[in-house]
């Protein structure tokens, strides 16, 4: 079976990023830009969905973007700094015209288990650019120091992971156990849409009964578990059916449906275009 293509450190071409050295950093050990700015229209397509195989650390340095992140519609801005676990699907919709954003891209040796959004404190901010600034000094050393870049990478997510429960404290209310539960039960869901796709799932891995989940999640967004559900599951299919040469089979396959014909049904039914029609309508 064909090994579908994503965004990853080992499978996609990142030569227009070589080309300049003073933004761009590219070895098979991680990646790293101080400006997006000179690539962003050539490398990101508004209204696509990306899945990053491996993690990412972004600082938002100028304007703002809206996107779709963990099943939810985020604005991101200036001095945000967010923490992508590896295996993230992100889909950017909007740039402001001065967008740009620092970013590192790590592997998957650098565990990270959740994604974190910080909207920074202006000491915050200026202490994380600088730890990227180091980083990238040291990056540029010959040869090329890879135990110390993993130190400083791990120094950074600490960091970050500190300044999120450090901000989490001070909240004025802290998250309710319902709001808890539903931030784990999106978790899960962006975990395990590609193979598991029923309420009583995610209530057994919640410890809930399916109808105590179906009617906490329906009260807190108004929205039916399954449609968190089949809202994961179909941003998946879309990243897979974007991937250069994806075959239908291929990826009904992958998303654990007994036949590609079942799979052309469910994703009609929720997007109003059969799998082949959506990859003619939006080609990769």
């Amino acid at each position: 079976m064909k090994d579908l293509d994503y965004i990853s450190l080992h499978k996609t071409d990142f030569t227009p990023a070589t080309q300049l050295v003073d933004n761009f950093f590219v070895n098979q050990h991680f990646g790293m830009t101080l400006s997006i700015r000179p690539l962003l229209n050539t490398i990101v397509k508004l209204s696509h969905p990306y899945r990053f195989v491996e993690g990412r650390i972004i600082i938002v340095t100028q304007g703002s973007a809206t996107v779709d992140l963990m099943l939810e519609h985020l604005q991101v801005k200036k001095g945000d700094i967010i923490l992508l676990a590896a295996d993230s699907v992100v889909q950017p919709n909007s740039f402001s015209p001065d967008f740009n954003m620092l970013g590192i891209l790590f592997k998957d040796n650098i565990q990270v288990d959740d994604t974190i959004i910080i909207h920074s404190t202006p000491e915050d901010y200026q202490e994380t650019l600088q730890l990227f600034h180091s980083l990238w000094s040291v990056a540029h050393r010959q040869p090329f120091p890879l135990l110390t870049v993993q130190h400083l990478i791990s120094a950074i997510i600490t960091s970050i992971q500190y300044i999120h429960s450090h901000l989490q404290t001070q909240l004025p209310q802290q998250p309710s156990r319902q709001q808890q539960t539903f931030a784990n039960f999106k978790r899960l869901v962006n975990q395990n849409c590609h193979q598991h796709r029923d309420i009583p799932f995610y209530a057994n891995q919640l410890n809930l009964t399916p109808h105590y989940l179906s009617t906490l999640i329906s009260s807190l967004t108004g929205q039916t578990v399954m449609q968190w559900i089949n809202r994961a599951a179909i941003l998946r299919a879309k990243v897979m059916l974007q991937s250069p040469g994806a075959l239908v089979s291929d990826v009904a396959f992958q998303l654990n449906f007994p036949s590609q014909s079942a799979f052309g049904v469910y994703f009609k039914r929720q997007t109003g275009l059969s799998p082949s029609d959506y990859q003619k309508n939006f080609p990769s």
